[in-house]
């Protein structure tokens, strides 16, 4: 069957309107391309993440860390060693965030994500985080479904995912998660970025 090419402006589940470019085969196609287009964020949000982390040089951000746990002693060993490195990668990350996320909604849900990722004790977790690495397409995975509030099929979640490891082993902390997203999408929505911030996440 030919695929059609198609693009035109859709409303993301950040709240913005941002320009949709694919390509599909059939009604069905189209369909799955725009609710996928629907549950993502928008190219300028996505942007800002990735510069985000372009722009961070390796370093630390003070969180309490909990007691790896697992059956293997080997696999503390290497779930600790990971989540080392990934604290020292997202640390910058997470200090910028914390400076920026009471005037910037993207900054305040990209620090919770994170705070959450680090509050997982599940030595397993950190070992998939390894296998599949976690860097900005993970986050705005994980940043779409949370301000979603589940996952879909036309977005689904990785084994590294941070939402899906506490949605499957502990509702409570999604649900709070969930809630506290659900405060600041409207002011997501509503958020205007300086021109150079913007004019720098569209050129990523």
């Amino acid at each position: 069957m030919a695929k059609n090419h198609h693009h035109s402006p859709a409303q993301r589940i950040c709240g913005h309107v941002g320009m949709h470019v694919f390509h599909y085969s059939g009604r069905k196609g189209q369909a799955e391309e725009n609710r996928y287009a629907a549950n993502s964020l928008c190219p300028e949000c996505a942007g800002v993440i990735r510069v985000w982390f372009e722009q961070s040089e390796p370093g630390f951000y003070k969180v309490d860390l909990p007691k790896l746990v697992s059956r293997s002693p080997n696999l503390i060993s290497w779930g600790n060693r990971v989540r080392i490195a990934q604290l020292r990668k997202l640390g910058p990350v997470m200090r910028r965030m914390a400076s920026e996320s009471e005037t910037d909604p993207l900054a305040a849900l990209t620090l919770q994500v994170l705070t959450m990722m680090f509050k997982i004790d599940s030595a397993n977790f950190w070992v998939d985080v390894d296998k599949h690495t976690y860097g900005t397409y993970s986050l705005g995975w994980d940043l779409e479904a949370l301000i979603r509030g589940r996952e879909t099929a036309t977005n689904p979640l990785g084994k590294a995912s941070v939402f899906g490891y506490w949605m499957a082993r502990n509702e409570r902390v999604a649900s709070d998660a969930i809630e506290a997203a659900a405060l600041l999408k409207p002011i997501l929505k509503d958020y205007k970025r300086g021109p150079v911030i913007a004019e720098e996440a569209a050129s990523t």
